[in-house]
């Protein structure tokens, strides 16, 4: 849902050519919507714990669309624009409104930006030995633990 609706607003952004009436650049929508599309998962199981390098242009272009739609929760004139053509798509496509996507795009945050020991550890062993054995079931519990804890994962 969430790269979705973020696809939806870089392709109206690009289509204007003006990169000041979405609030942020359509490449920036882009980039944040290819982003979160890339790591979005529901399925938490330890065999599908996968290690994602993220440039930091794409985490710094997600925390620009993240303010953006902030921005246009308040009503504010300038982002009319985000908030109009967020209200026409997100209650009868997602059954969701622009909060309900803010805490979509917080959970998403909250996962690419929990530094945690287990899971460098995990990181770790996914690089060198290709997955997570038996032994790094407890490590990946952790993980989820800390997830859940921010509110990132079911």
């Amino acid at each position: 849902m969430i790269g979705e609706t973020l696809r939806t607003v870089a392709a109206v952004a690009m289509r204007t050519l003006d990169d000041t009436r979405y609030l942020v650049p359509g490449l920036t929508w882009q980039v944040a919507a290819d982003q979160i599309a890339d790591c979005v998962t529901t399925d938490h199981r330890a065999e599908h714990f996968r290690v994602l390098l993220l440039p930091a242009h794409a985490l710094e272009a997600i925390w620009a669309c993240r303010a953006a739609l902030v921005h246009a929760t308040g009503h504010d004139d300038d982002a009319e624009h985000l908030a109009d053509l967020l209200d026409d798509c997100l209650q009868p496509v997602h059954h969701t409104d622009l909060p309900g996507l803010v805490e979509a795009v917080d959970r998403v945050l909250a996962v690419l930006a929990l530094d945690l020991p287990a899971a460098r550890t995990l990181a770790v062993r996914v690089a060198l030995n290709g997955g997570i054995g038996e032994e790094d079931q407890v490590t990946f519990g952790e993980v989820l633990a800390a997830w859940r804890r921010a509110g990132a994962a079911g």
